[in-house]
Order: C-alpha cells, then structure tokens, then sequence
C-alpha cells in the first residue's frame, strides 16, 4: 500500500481555499460597488424626468422652441410655461399627471426644481462660453449623443477635445483665454489641485485634453516619471506587485519601460513565485505548471517552449487516479 502524502494534499487543498476565497472577494466587492454606484445614482437624481430622444428624434421639435438664450449668450432651461405649450399643465391642482416630467423627489417639496441636469464639472468653473456667437453650429456639434439622450442624467457635458475640434488656432483661437478666466498655460485648472498628482493617472485614460498643454508625444509625463516613480511603486511593488499589475495591463507599463527592461532583470534575476518549495516540484500539480496555465505569456517574456521540452520530454507526469 502506497504512504499517503498529507504534505503534497495539503499544499494543494491551501491553494485551492486560497483560489476559492480570493474568488469570493473579488465577486464580493464587485457586487458592493454596484450597488454603491446604483446608491449614489439615485441620491443624484435630479428633480426633473426628461427625455430628449423623445422629443427631438421621434417629435421632431427644434432646440430652440425649448431653449432661448439670454442678451449675455446663455442658454436657458426651458420654463413651466414653456412646457405648457404642448402638455397640459394645472398648476393649482397637482396630481400624479405631474410625475411624468416630475421626479418623486420632486414631488415631495410640491413640485418644486432645485436641480435638473447634472451638475457641471470642477473644469466649467472658470469657462467663458456664449452661445450666441456659436450661432450657427448644431447642437449636436457640441452636445454629443444628445438625440439619443432617454434622461437627463444621461446628458454629458462638453469635454475640452471637443472645442478642440474647431479652436485649433484656424478655424477658430485656440489661446486659453479666449475660453477661461483663470486658466493660463502657468496655471493649472482647478481640478489640479490637492491631491491630483495621485489621481491624474487614471483621470488621462480618459480625457484626452492633457495633450492640449502638455503635448502628444507624453514627453512631459516621461520627464516626471522617469525620475519619479508612481505612487504605487511603492517598497514591495518590485517583489509581489509589479508582476500582476503588468500582467493586468503591460501598455500601462509601456509608458516608461521597454520590453527588455523585464527580460534583462529576470533573466539574472527569478520573480519571488519561483522561489517557492513546490515551484518546480514531482508532485501531480507543480505549481509552475499552474501559472503556466494561468497566462503562459509571461513564462514567454524569458521562457520558449524549447524550456518546457527540456525537461518534460524525459518526464512522465503523474497521473491522479
């Protein structure tokens, strides 16, 4: 009768609860902040129900029978007697009628309208913006997806690359004054400040208008960081982190190092996996063959098949019965 091999079961049944438990997590937290989000979304309703695709697609009503601009260029939301031309409106005596434009919210503080669309950016603070000098444009040109737009909160704003579409010193000035108050080539915006340097990473994914005063060509970015780590390279990024970040998104990686900066490292140098007592051990599960499994592209960066046949050509795996 063959000796059992608690040792071998064990190291097997550990990595299997750690798979089962970091699964669970994951699953865990993905469900927590969908419902967060789905929270949050709600509590930022506005007081308004409003669906433009209805109104300017199937209808085929004009912006501007809704929407006039004031002598200063500003466009204005439409009033209760606006509305009043097409629906029927009895202000006098309110009643579940009103809840087809009316959010629940709104009808708690009788009717009232505190906020309808989203708020504007932190970026829309200083903008210089009148509507009647771009007299003439679609509203689409700016407003993107606004025919398509079922609610408000569905609506988005204008992002910077879009009046850069015509404000690229031809067509129109593309100097920073001409659209803000504050905002200079030696001043940052007011999203810049406190604590942007950790953020702004995630914010350029994103929003393409860095490139407007810092360039295409991410020289300004690599003359950062290439003296300055990043914020998460911090003292174990080189022995647990940096592996599975790159293997999450190696172009991320890309911004600062060349391929061969991996190589040349771990060719002199094994990762901290390799390390392990069970890495290349004669048992049913090795766990190198795991990873391999797992994303054998990274066994590529150093490893060619030629590797694996080095040794697994003389060996006959087990088997488990």
């Amino acid at each position: 009768m063959p000796l059992p091999q608690p040792l071998t079961l064990v190291g097997r049944g550990v990595r299997v609860m750690k798979s089962q438990i970091i699964s669970k997590t994951i699953l865990f937290l993905a469900i927590l902040t969908l419902s967060s989000l789905s929270l949050s979304g709600c509590k930022k309703e506005g007081d308004l129900k409003f669906n433009h695709k209805l109104h300017v697609v199937e209808n085929e009503i004009e912006c501007s029978q809704c929407h006039t601009a004031t002598d200063e260029g500003k466009m204005q939301n439409p009033s209760m007697d606006t509305c009043g031309e097409c629906h029927e409106i009895n202000m006098d005596n309110p009643n579940e009628d009103c809840l087809v434009c009316h959010t629940v919210e709104s009808s708690k503080k009788d009717y009232s309208v505190e906020r309808a669309a989203k708020e504007k950016p932190k970026s829309f603070e200083d903008v210089i913006f009148s509507h009647e000098v771009h007299d003439g444009l679609e509203c689409t040109t700016c407003h993107k997806g606004l025919g398509e737009a079922e609610s408000l909160n569905s609506i988005e704003w204008p992002r910077m690359t879009t009046c850069q579409q015509c404000h690229n010193g031809e067509e129109a000035p593309k100097s920073c004054a001409t659209c803000h108050e504050k905002v200079r080539k030696d001043v940052p915006p007011e999203s810049h400040h406190g604590d942007w340097a950790m953020h702004h990473g995630f914010e350029s994914r994103f929003d393409k208008s860095c490139e407007y005063c810092h360039g295409k060509d991410k020289k300004f970015c690599q003359e950062c960081h290439r003296t300055k780590k990043p914020k998460d390279h911090i003292f174990n990024w080189k022995t647990t982190q940096h592996g599975v970040e790159a293997t999450h998104d190696r172009r991320l990686c890309a911004t600062c190092h060349v391929a061969s900066f991996c190589s040349d490292c771990h060719r002199s140098q094994k990762p901290i996996s390799h390390k392990a007592a069970d890495w290349i051990a004669f048992i049913p599960e090795p766990r190198h063959a795991e990873e391999a499994i797992k994303n054998f592209r990274s066994c590529n960066v150093c490893h060619t098949t030629a590797d694996c046949l080095r040794c697994h050509s003389n060996i006959i795996l087990r088997q488990e019965k």
